[in-house]
């Protein structure tokens, strides 16, 4: 049996952290797959104890799921959950997971501990997946508009379609236009709000119009 210990220094302080895992529009940001992979379906960790899931596929297109809930909670200094594995990459075996936020330096120093795990394979696979989602939360709690390209994976069908490559490529050039990030916020929202309600042939329609704009644009 061994443990998995990590620490991850984040931008802000606690209070401001604490939140990106607490709201589901902040965790789909950074919650995201093992490296590889991506995800099918949003995470929402729901209230203390409720089961949650998030649907996978590996780089083969296999689906596959993490399960888990949160068992306990002190907001802002502490978070623990349970999570295993269903099919994928990452070997399965219930775990627990406990984060302690300290406030550091005007940020936050993230100390995370998991276990037990059965081998050092699993707990090596479980550093991986840590590393990734962290970097990406790390860019969130920083005030980034659109911290990765993962964020458009469930609103288009998944992120290699024509319209997330749009709606991607609108959100980073009004970033790099030099867009106030309240703006930058708005537009994003009312994409997250309204792509999903899209009929699957009105997605790739429109998907592949905005696509062809933004490849005309740039020529």
């Amino acid at each position: 049996m061994s443990a998995l210990e990590l620490e991850w220094k984040l931008p802000a302080p606690p209070d401001a952290v604490f939140p990106a895992f607490a709201q589901p529009a902040l965790i789909r940001r950074w919650f995201g797959a093992p490296p590889g992979c991506h995800r099918t379906h949003a995470p929402d960790p729901g209230a203390l104890g409720q089961p949650y899931r998030v649907g996978l596929r590996d780089a083969a297109g296999r689906a596959f799921s993490q399960v888990g809930c949160i068992v306990e909670v002190d907001p802002g200094r502490f978070l623990a959950l349970e999570m295993d594995w269903e099919g994928g990459p990452v070997p399965p075996g219930r775990t627990r997971a406990e984060l302690t936020f300290h406030a550091s330096e005007g940020g936050t120093r993230l100390e995370l501990r998991q276990g037990p795990f059965t081998d050092d394979a699993a707990r090596d696979a479980h550093r991986a997946y840590w590393e990734a989602c962290l970097g990406r939360l790390a860019r969130v709690v920083a005030g980034e508009a659109v911290p990765c390209f993962e964020e458009f994976w469930e609103e288009s069908r998944g992120y290699v379609g024509p319209l997330a490559v749009a709606a991607y490529a609108v959100l980073a050039g009004l970033r790099e236009a030099g867009a106030p990030k309240e703006a930058v916020a708005q537009v994003e929202d009312v994409l997250y709000a309204h792509l999903p309600r899209l009929r699957e042939d009105t997605a790739d329609v429109l998907g592949a119009v905005l696509q062809s704009r933004v490849e005309g644009g740039a020529s």
